[in-house]
């Protein structure tokens, strides 16, 4: 019943619309509906066929460039029915499909112990409904790795470095001066967030090199494509309840006073114990934790600023235009010329242009999502942070300061974000530090059933 109510219409709008090449021909799916099945439940066993029944979805071709439409219904497939009794039948024999208990999509930590190094080695894990895995795990050197939808390991100091740190330094800004930093750190003496990228990207690809911008574009539609990547709203949940920093902080000593910024009124005072009350009041002014990572230019998830190609004049206006003078590849004519406002006259004069633009400008303003659109999503990386310490000597000094990273809470996307990749590198780093709990994966909290209609919309999926 999900499935045939909201299943099929997600499925319908992560696809649509479908555009011709050249994009002046769009395809809208609109409505779907199911007709009767031609044959009940008694004849298909006595004819020895399926009980199916043919889904039909309503669409709308329209034409860009000139705003001419036309509706028809286009049969999709033949979808097996249910029957009453919970049974399928197929060429005439009553089938079931058994429920299928899986691994939930959320982060999880587990810890071993490393009989050779005498202390506990960790391994974390973050895991979508469908998408790229990342890894984390301590080698046999005691280096800790980091891998990438089940590639080959790399130094989890490269890892940091791909997701756009450029140096050591900005890095311990971020995660802060520890032991466990150093340690990360210490093997590398060359390295930057381009190389890094180049790195991944072989680790992945087999040894092939390729250009940091085709590395860039690759890793940033591997992770952040939501058309390629899906937390479900189960593991979105799952993901901010575990990498929420107010977690972790409970039971330590807060490092600095939590201060409103607009008052200056000290909340909490620094050395006071975060209780249960004290988080909840962390948690009625978190915002005040929230800081931002990078800005729109550098976050991996955008495109980076050689790929923008308009601009705002005006911030508080709504309005782009290009950055630079658009020719025709080909005779080198100025389709459009430099600062002039991007509106739907402009987009429809490059579709009719199209073969002759540089591929890199029909991508930017003609691609699937509507450049204004994308100019609205473009923002910057932001996390929440919060210094402790998590030990007090018989005197009373507190010592051990650790610094906590917390992923955005506000983040609603099913997809993985940068915040999401930040904050769990830090607790998997915290977990050397005595900070932050191991997950049993066998439990069943951390399972969940996968039912008949989301094996339904994941073949649905591979058909369209």
């Amino acid at each position: 019943d999900w499935f045939l109510k909201h299943g099929i219409k997600e499925l319908l709008q992560d696809f649509c619309p479908i555009e011709s090449y050249n994009g002046d021909l769009k395809i809208h799916f609109d409505d779907y509906f199911l007709a009767p099945p031609k044959y009940s439940i008694e004849e298909t066993k006595i004819k020895d066929i399926s009980y199916v029944a043919q889904l039909f979805v309503k669409t709308t071709l329209e034409n860009v460039l000139t705003g001419e439409t036309k509706q028809s219904n286009i049969l999709l497939t033949e979808l097996p029915l249910m029957t009453p009794t919970g049974t399928f039948v197929i060429n005439g024999t009553e089938r079931v499909v058994v429920s299928q208990i899986v691994r939930s999509a959320s982060v999880y930590f587990a810890g071993n112990f490393d009989s050779k190094l005498n202390r506990t080695t960790y391994s974390g894990q973050v895991i979508p409904s469908r998408g790229a895995w990342i890894e984390y795990e301590e080698g046999s050197k005691e280096i800790l790795y980091a891998k990438l939808d089940r590639s080959k390991k790399i130094p989890l100091s490269n890892f940091i470095y791909a997701l756009g740190f450029d140096s050591k330094e900005a890095i311990e800004n971020v995660f802060g001066k520890s032991a466990i930093i150093d340690s990360v750190f210490d093997k590398e003496t060359d390295m930057d967030s381009d190389n890094a990228l180049v790195e991944l990207y072989s680790k992945i690809r087999q040894g092939e090199k390729v250009p940091v911008d085709t590395a860039r574009d690759f890793i940033r539609t591997r992770l952040f494509d939501q058309k390629k990547y899906d937390l479900a709203k189960v593991g979105r949940y799952k993901f901010n309840k575990k990498l929420d920093v107010l977690t972790r902080a409970e039971n330590t000593y807060l490092a600095c006073d939590f201060v409103n910024p607009e008052t200056q009124e000290i909340i909490i005072a620094q050395d006071e114990l975060l209780t249960k009350e004290k988080i909840a009041i962390l948690k009625q002014n978190r915002h005040f934790l929230l800081q931002e990572i990078f800005d729109s230019k550098h976050n991996l998830e955008n495109e980076t600023d050689e790929e923008i190609l308009a601009y705002k004049k005006d911030p508080q206006k709504n309005e782009l235009f290009t950055k630079t003078n658009i020719i025709n590849s080909r005779t080198g004519e100025v389709l459009v010329a430099k600062d002039t406002l991007v509106n739907d006259d402009i987009i429809n004069h490059l579709r009719h242009n199209i073969h002759t633009l540089d591929e890199k400008v029909s991508k930017f303003f003609l691609g699937t999502k509507d450049i204004y659109q994308k100019e609205a999503d473009r923002q910057g990386v932001f996390n929440e942070i919060l210094e402790v310490y998590t030990s007090k000597d018989e005197s009373g000094k507190l010592y051990h300061k650790v610094k906590l990273i917390g992923n955005d809470q506000r983040e609603t996307k099913k997809h993985i974000t940068l915040s999401d990749v930040i904050a769990s590198i830090n607790y998997y780093l915290n977990l050397y530090e005595n900070v932050g709990t191991v997950d049993d994966i066998d439990h069943l909290g951390n399972r969940r059933l996968r039912l008949i209609g989301e094996l339904l919309k994941n073949q649905f999926r591979i058909g369209l």
